[in-house]
Parts: C-alpha cells; structure tokens; sequence
C-alpha cells in the first residue's frame, strides 16, 4: 500500500509538472504568435510603401518618356524604333545561342535581301535520312545549338594553337637572333666599313667618268690629307683646289643635297675629319642664306654695318676669333640695358663664318705643303732609282775593263788563261744587259689602240726614265715617229707642197714679225690710258716705278692646262600614256619608260675669256634614232659631246627649256614634244 502511495504522488507531481510546462510553453507561444503578427504588419507596411514609391517613379519615368516622345524630331524617332528593334533581335538571337558578335548581317541589314536571314535552318531531308524526323523544332534547335557552341569552341582552340605556334617562332627567332649577334659581333663595325668603302669607291668612279659631284671632290681633297689612303690610292695625281671654292655657284637643291651627302659621310665616318665637315656645313647654310636674301631681293644687314663687321675681323687668328666668341656670347647672354642685340647676334654669326673660312684656309695650307712633299718624294724616288741603274752600268763596264787589263798579267799565274770574247758574244752579253736594265717594257701594251687617252698617259708616266728611253728608240725604230717620203705625184689635186727651205725662211719671217714690238700704243690700250687719265688734277703725276721681287713659284701653274670640263647631268625618264598603252597596260602593270628630256649642267669656272658664252651644236649619227650634242667653249676647256635621243624639242619656257650660262656654269634643259594622235 505504502508503495502504491508514493507512486500515486510522483505521478501526480509529474502531472502537474508537465501541466506546468504546458502551460509555460502556451505562454511562451502565444507571446512569440503576438510578436511574428506585429513583425508581419511591419513588413507588409514596407512593402506597401515600396511598391508605390517604384509604382510612383515608374509612372514618372513614363510622364517623362512620353514627354521626350512628343518632343523628339521625326529623325531622332526613327532611330529610337530601329535601336529598340535591334536590341530586340539581339535578345532573340542570344536566347537561339548566337552570340552578337559572330553575325555579320541582320534580317534588315545584308546583301541577300533575306528577312529570315537570322533563323535556325533545318534540314528537312538530312534528318529524315538521319531518321530524326520525328524530333521537336525545339529539340532539333538544340542540337543545332549545342554543335554549333561546339565548333567555335574548337575554333578558338585552333586560334590558340596558332597563337602559341607564333609565339614560340617568335622566341625561336629572338634565340637564333642572339645567337648570331653573339657569333657576329663586330658585324655593324664591318658593314659601316664596307658602306665606307663603296662611298669611296663611288666617289673614285665618278671622279674617273668625269660626272663628280661636289662631294666627290670634297672627300677626294680630305682623303689626301690621311697617311693611310695617301699610300694606298693610286689617283692622287689632281689639282689641290681650295674647298671653300668647290661650293660656290650651286643652286638651292644642290646645297641641300650636298648636306645630305655630308651628313651620310659623318655617319660612316664618325668623328675623323669632323671638324672639316662642320665648317663645309656653316660655309653651305651662307650660301644657302645669300640665295635667299637674293631670292627676296634684299639684303638682311646694311652696307656700313657690314663693314664695320668687317673691319672687327680682319686680320683676327683662330685663337682670337674663339676668344671673341667667348666674349659676344657673354654679351648677348647677359642683355644688358643699352645692348644692340641684332648687332652682336649678327657679328656672331660671321664670326661663326669666319672661324670656317680660316680653319679651312689653314688645312689648305697644310695640304698643300704635304703635295709640295709628296712631289719631292717622288722626283727623289726617281733620281735614286735614275742613280742606281746608271751605276749598276757603270760597274758592269769597270767589271769587264778590269777583266781586260788583268788577262795578260794572269798568265803568270797557274789559273788558266780565259778565252777571248768574240765580237758576236761581245754584242749578245750587251743585249742581255740592256734587256736586263729596261725590263722589257710591253710597247705593243703601250700604243694599243684601245686604250683610251688617260689611261695610255697613265701608263707611260708609270715608267722610269730608261724604259721611257727603250721605249721611245724602239717606237723610233719600229718607224712610228718617221713617215715614209712619198711621192709629189700621189699628191690629192688642190694640195700646194712647199719646198723645205721655203717653208724655213716663212717660219722666220713669222717669228720677227712676232717678236716686234710696236712703235706706239694700240687702241686698247690708248683707250684705257685715257680712262685712268681721266679727272686727273695739277698736283698728280703717274706713279710706274716698280721693284723687283723675289723669284717665287706658284701651284696654280696648271689651273689652265686643257682639260675637260665637270658635267653633272640627269636625264628625264617616264610613262607614255598613249592609246596602246592605256589599252594593253595599267598602273600595276606599267608600259617600258621612255626618254622624255635632259638636263645638262656643264661648270667652266677657270674660263679665260669670261664674257665669251659657251654654245652646242647637234649633230646626227649612224644610228637615226639618236644625236650627239656638242658643246663648244674657250679654252682652258675642250669640247664635250654627249649621245642624246634624236627627237624634237620643245623650246619654250613653259615647257621647261633652259639654256643660260651664269656664275661659271652653262645650262641647258630641254623636254621632248609629245605627240598626240588626232583624227
């Protein structure tokens, strides 16, 4: 009983411990339910309130798009309509799973006029031979769909392997390319030097062909200045002309041409002969600024201020020019108050000037006593070479007199006697002697027909004095120098033959009649006499007597040897765009190119007679199809004739025809008429 008791109260005790928990968890409950209900009333407020406000600025958005439609022009409408149709088929195109930017054209936009260009093509046939006619539209999109992403993403695998493929040829390139710099390394230094060469080489060329440039003949002039070239060249026999006057007379085009020409020089050369460059230059932009000044007509800086400059200059070494320098340019930097500016920039520049003109004079100077040098080397050369031949004679003759006063002495001797030379013997030994000295000079070599007159001269200046001499006697012998006498019968009718002495006592008439000297003044010089007599006064009287100066020689004894000028002459080559060729040729395919004119530019700085002007004459040939042109001037020059296309000229200025002679050089430009066929 007392068992069933306790039980009886434990289970009532557990009764009303769960009867309590429940009621704690209704409790519980209940005020959660009140709290969710009053969070649900809360968002639903939001919610509300947010769905007008985007209601709210969605109808706005609509007021103000419907206000930009009533206010739009019927162009901007336009293409509102045609952005929204575009942007609409774009969606439709991705949503088929075409991307944008593989299609070309459009279904309003291509060259096929296919408005359905954009659709999904199915093969109707293919699937039924497939037997996949059953298939949806959608699911055979699909597939289409799915093969299509599939081969461009092989696409771009393909782009990819080609990428690498360059790039690794790419770096396959660079590796060979270093290695090859590393195996050649001096390889610029040797291409500069062979570009150095071939500009040497050109320059030489020209020189020889008779069309040098002015930069042909300025790097002739400073190469003779090196040790090294002096040795090696064999055509530094030309006239030491000073450079200042190789750049006068030129046209604007050939002074910026030669600057060209000299910078391409420096670069080759680098800093060797620098310094010389750079006064050519300063001397050529002078130049470049009289033809300008001259162009314009006018002259940038006044007479007496030019004098004034003048004067600041003269007699002034290079020391002393560097050091005036120095001080204008402190001058002009400083500005101070009360400083002609223009006048010290002014002087500076003929300063500038000036420096070039001595520096060159110097160098000229110095080139001028290494030829006077180089000529004493080789008429030393000459002598000592003279000296030695004649004295290896003189020991083979002093050889056999001794032999000759030794024989009869030599019989006491216990050496055999020698045997007495025969006179055959005697004259077979000298020959081989003479042979032996003259080193059997090739005449037939020397009096080719071939050759030309320079280069035969070139090779009788190479002998020494006794192959001259063989040479001469055996042309003597050969009868070169001595006609044969004919006779006064096979004389041409018309020819007087003068007897020999009648021919003497006219020569000597001739000469008395020259050596004369005339009783008076001739109207020349009484016209001249006259002038320098004109305004004189009381207290002058003429001024005649003369010193004597020292004996001194010149090295302009050959300025006016005959020679052949220097051209420098360009012809005008084109297309002739006739019927024929407009009907057979094209631009990608242009007909043969024609002569269509010359220019020729022939200089004669040294002329005697310098009003006389030069003139030319054309002439035919054997071939009809050309001409020679022959210009003729006075001396020092000899004639020049050059082979031209044979055909009509134009002759008026419009056309480009030139022919003047100014400042030493004759010009003459000339194009050939066209001819057009007319019916």
């Amino acid at each position: 009983m007392g068992k069933h008791k306790k039980e009886r109260r434990r289970s009532r005790s557990r009764d009303r411990d769960s009867s309590s928990k429940k009621q704690k968890k209704r409790q519980d409950s209940s005020a959660s339910s009140s709290e969710s209900s009053s969070d649900d009333e809360k968002d639903k407020k939001l919610d509300s309130l947010l769905a007008k406000q985007r209601a709210e600025k969605k109808r706005l958005k609509q007021v103000e798009k419907q206000r930009k439609k009533e206010l739009e022009a019927p162009e901007e409408k336009r293409e509102r309509r045609l952005k929204k149709k575009a942007k609409k088929e774009q969606k439709r195109l991705q949503a088929q799973g075409i991307a944008a930017n593989e299609t070309v054209y459009d279904n309003w936009n291509n060259p096929f006029n296919d408005n359905r260009l954009t659709d999904t093509f199915i093969w109707g046939k293919k699937l039924e031979k497939e037997g996949k006619a059953d298939l949806s539209k959608k699911t055979i999109i699909k597939e289409i769909k799915k093969r299509t992403e599939k081969n461009y993403r092989e696409m771009e695998d393909l782009k990819r392997a080609r990428d690498a493929r360059a790039a690794a040829k790419e770096d396959m390139d660079m590796i060979q390319r270093d290695e090859e710099k590393r195996m050649h390394g001096d390889w610029d230094k040797k291409e500069m030097e062979f570009q150095l060469q071939q500009a040497k080489f050109r320059t030489q060329l020209r020189i020889e062909q008779n069309r040098a440039k002015p930069i042909d003949l300025l790097y002739r002039y400073i190469r003779f200045g090196d040790q090294e070239d002096a040795k090696s060249s064999k055509e530094n026999d030309f006239e030491l002309v000073e450079p200042s006057s190789m750049i006068k007379g030129l046209t604007m085009d050939d002074y910026e041409d030669l600057l060209a020409d000299i910078d391409s020089i420096i670069k080759l050369e680098g800093s060797t002969h620098i310094q010389f460059w750079n006064n050519i230059r300063t001397l050529i932009r002078e130049e470049i600024k009289k033809l300008q000044r001259a162009r314009h007509e006018r002259e940038a800086i006044h007479s007496a201020v030019e004098d004034r400059i003048n004067d600041i200059l003269k007699g002034k070494s290079i020391d002393q020019l560097s050091e005036l320098e120095k001080q204008i340019r402190t001058k002009i930097r400083d500005g101070a108050a009360g400083t002609d500016i223009t006048f010290w920039e002014t002087l500076l520049n003929k300063l500038i000037i000036k420096v070039a003109q001595t520096q060159l004079k110097e160098l000229h100077m110095k080139m001028r006593k290494l030829k006077i040098e180089q000529i004493r080397q080789e008429q030393m050369l000459e002598v000592n070479a003279l000296n030695e031949e004649s004295g290896q004679k003189r020991e083979i003759k002093k050889e056999e007199r001794d032999s000759d006063e030794e024989g009869p002495s030599a019989s006491h001797e216990s050496r055999p006697m020698p045997k007495p030379k025969t006179a055959e013997q005697q004259e077979v030994e000298d020959e081989m002697i003479e042979h032996k000295l003259n080193q059997q000079v090739d005449v037939d070599a020397l009096e080719d027909p071939l050759l030309d007159d320079m280069k035969r001269e070139h090779k009788w200046r190479a002998l020494n004095p006794e192959q001259l001499e063989y040479a001469t006697i055996e042309l003597y012998n050969r009868g070169s120098y001595s006609p044969t006498y004919g006779d006064i019968k096979d004389n041409m009718p018309g020819i007087e033959v003068i007897d020999e002495s009648t021919d003497a006592a006219s020569l000597d008439q001739r000469r008395q009649a020259c050596q004369k000297k005339p009783e008076g003044l001739t109207e020349t010089e009484a016209a001249m006499v006259a002038i320098a007599r004109k305004g004189m006064q009381g207290d002058e009287a003429m001024f005649s007597v003369e010193l004597p100066l020292e004996t001194e020689s010149y090295l302009w004894s050959d300025k006016y040897r005959p020679r052949k000028p220097t051209y420098l002459n360009r012809v005008q080559t084109g297309f002739d765009w006739n019927k024929y060729n407009q009907t057979h040729y094209d631009m990608d395919n242009p007909p043969p190119k024609i002569v269509q004119g010359y220019k020729f530019n022939i200089f004669y700085p040294d002329l005697l007679e310098k009003h006389k002007t030069p003139t030319f004459t054309v002439t035919s040939c054997d071939d009809p199809d050309f001409a020679i042109i022959r210009f003729k001037t006075g001396p020092p020059y000899e004639d020049v004739a050059f082979k031209v296309v044979n055909r009509e000229w134009e002759v008026t200025q419009r056309n480009g025809y030139k022919c003047q002679f100014a400042n030493g050089v004759f010009q003459l430009w000339f194009q050939f008429k066209r001819y057009r066929y007319r019916r």
